[in-house]
């Protein structure tokens, strides 16, 4: 009966309205900035932002509707999808040009109902606690549509349109970006649902069959016409957050058989460095029992749910931060552990 009371509980708040895309603030969201930074912008589908983007696609609606606004939705209704496509192209080749001489890249990832504006404090923490060389280390943040609700009760229907989102954002967006690079140390530091961005990035998501046929129907995107990750000879590390996933987030499904297998990972993924903490209030979705329910949060939340997986992928491990109970990447950051995170994977910090 408990379980019911909290199920209709969610429901109801999956329902509440105020609920809106996170969008780019400029008109150049996907440029460079002085000393070594990349900036990188994604639509709910993994697009690209084009210069002046507005001018051409105008803004979403308020709504929040998955149907009413894309990039390639808009560019599909206009006759200009080869002029998306080729900004994007254009654009992979200069963070390829642009990162080319460097030695490590450094990529950023946020979670769901964060709006970029203050993702950008949590980014510009973190560009700073790096002890970086700005000559041979570059960093890129990556934004991507997690949405955003500033109502209290909006948070449940953000959550789940944003799973699927994090995951063309990765499969499309952030593996086309890991695609530019090649022979490099890529630090990817992920929170919250981020962490599906980076594995959609470096294995095969898997989305419902209603996921897919609106995708394309609505937005002309074909959700396996995703390009494979490109063995550009890179050493990967990935530093995950409050992973907001789960088991079921690393296996794929053979829709033919209905059978499950977990996912084979890049030989260029080395190591897997994630928190757990079982006084996160978002990742225990309050009452523990629903951690893995309504799209799995219990990787970040419990221990054995990471040691299940160390079975498949030996170079998963974890750092307790226990104690904490704010799920807020800036929270993350600023705890202790998160250096001592960092120097276990020989990243250096100021301070």
């Amino acid at each position: 009966m408990r379980g019911q009371l909290f199920y209709l509980f969610f429901l109801f708040l999956m329902v509440s309205c105020g609920i809106t895309h996170n969008v780019p603030k400029d008109p150049y969201p996907n440029s460079f900035d002085k000393p070594n930074i990349v900036n990188s912008f994604v639509d709910q589908n993994g697009n690209f932002y084009p210069d002046n983007w507005r001018k051409t696609y105008g803004e979403p609606p308020k709504s929040g509707d998955i149907n009413a606004y894309s990039l390639m939705k808009i560019a599909t209704e206009k006759g200009i999808e080869s002029q998306l496509k080729g900004f994007e192209k254009t654009r992979m080749l200069a963070v390829g040009s642009k990162v080319k001489a460097k030695d490590r890249v450094f990529i950023f990832v946020h979670g769901f109902n964060a709006p970029s504006d203050e993702v950008n404090e949590s980014y510009e923490y973190m560009r700073k606690l790096l002890k970086l060389n700005p000559n041979k280390d570059e960093v890129v943040k990556f934004y991507w549509d997690g949405l955003h609700t500033t109502n209290p009760f909006g948070g449940a229907k953000v959550w789940f349109s944003a799973t699927s989102f994090s995951q063309m954002a990765g499969e499309f967006g952030l593996r086309n970006l890991l695609n530019s690079i090649s022979n490099k140390k890529i630090i990817l530091i992920s929170h919250s649902r981020g962490a599906s961005v980076v594995l959609s990035a470096l294995s095969s998501a898997t989305f419902s069959e209603s996921f897919a046929k609106g995708t394309l129907e609505n937005h002309n995107v074909d959700v396996d016409a995703a390009k494979k990750l490109a063995e550009n000879g890179n050493d990967i590390t990935c530093i995950m957050l409050a992973p907001a996933i789960g088991l079921d987030d690393f296996k794929i499904r053979d829709l033919t058989s209905g059978t499950d297998s977990f996912c084979s990972l890049s030989k260029q993924v080395k190591k897997i460095h994630i928190t757990i903490n079982n006084t996160d209030v978002m990742l225990k979705k309050f009452v523990g029992f629903l951690s893995n329910k309504l799209k799995a949060t219990d990787l970040g939340y419990k221990a054995d749910v990471c040691n299940e997986l160390v079975k498949h992928y030996p170079i998963m491990k974890y750092t307790d931060f226990t104690g904490m109970k704010s799920h807020d990447f800036n929270k993350y950051i600023r705890n202790p552990k998160f250096k001592t995170m960092l120097k276990a994977e020989g990243i250096a910090v100021n301070r």
